[in-house]
């Protein structure tokens, strides 16, 4: 088989389109569309020029890690600390009234 140039667009008959990436004397390394990186021997390997454009590539590449966030709280621990927080406040204030009844009874 005649060497094909680095990055000419070939098809194979089992992996399809393709893109040679190397070629030496012993191997011919080829990119395929859907299967991924594939070395022949370069005298056996039967390949055809081809001239479809290669396929749009996705942008990015993997998918960054998920930043832990705060936990979410159920309906029940939010309505446990909505209860706890208004009882410290009720007791805040009854405390208030109290100290203030006690001063006006040690004042009179």
């Amino acid at each position: 088989m005649k060497s094909l140039p680095i990055t000419s667009r070939v098809n194979h008959q089992k992996y399809g389109l393709g893109v040679v990436t190397e070629v030496d004397s012993q191997y011919t390394t080829i990119e395929f569309d859907e299967h991924g990186k594939k070395k022949f021997v370069t005298d056996i390997v039967s390949l055809a020029s081809s001239d479809e454009p290669p396929p749009k590539r996705r942008r990015g590449g993997r998918k960054k890690a998920a930043t832990s966030a705060a936990p979410k709280t159920t309906t029940k621990a939010a309505a446990k600390t909505a209860t706890k927080a208004a009882a410290k406040t009720a007791t805040k204030a009854a405390a208030k009234t109290a100290t203030k009844a006690a001063a006006k009874t040690a004042a009179s």
